[in-house]
């Protein structure tokens, strides 16, 4: 089984026309079948592929309405200020990620916050 890896460094942002990007640190292979599980709380799990499962840490309460009422999102992975690589990942909407965040040592974003 996949174990899960936390991408602390992202950025979630807007589209002219309201589409949304998440911009992270590029990974070695080309994804497979990517999708984000969000239940529109803190965390979100981003498969980008059935081996490679990445928390994405700590959602911004202000964009969490968007990404949930989100279909898809393009993911822009950099190195550095150039893009490497640029797709669509399909959003799987649940009513609580099966996760148990404290086993794997994240809290909420607002205990993250007053850190």
């Amino acid at each position: 089984m996949a174990e899960y890896n936390t991408e602390k460094e992202f950025m979630i942002a807007e589209g002219s026309e309201g589409e949304l990007y998440i911009y992270l640190k590029a990974k070695a292979n080309h994804p497979a079948n990517p999708q984000i599980i969000y239940d529109g709380l803190d965390h979100a799990v981003f498969l980008r592929s059935p081996e490679e499962k990445i928390i994405l840490d700590y959602i911004n309460p202000q964009v969490r309405d968007k990404l949930r009422k989100a279909c898809n999102v393009i993911i822009v992975e950099t190195i550095l200020d150039n893009i490497k690589d640029c797709y669509m990942a399909h959003m799987q909407k649940v009513e609580k990620i099966p996760v148990d965040w404290g086993k794997i040592g994240l809290k909420t974003w607002e205990e993250a916050s007053l850190n």
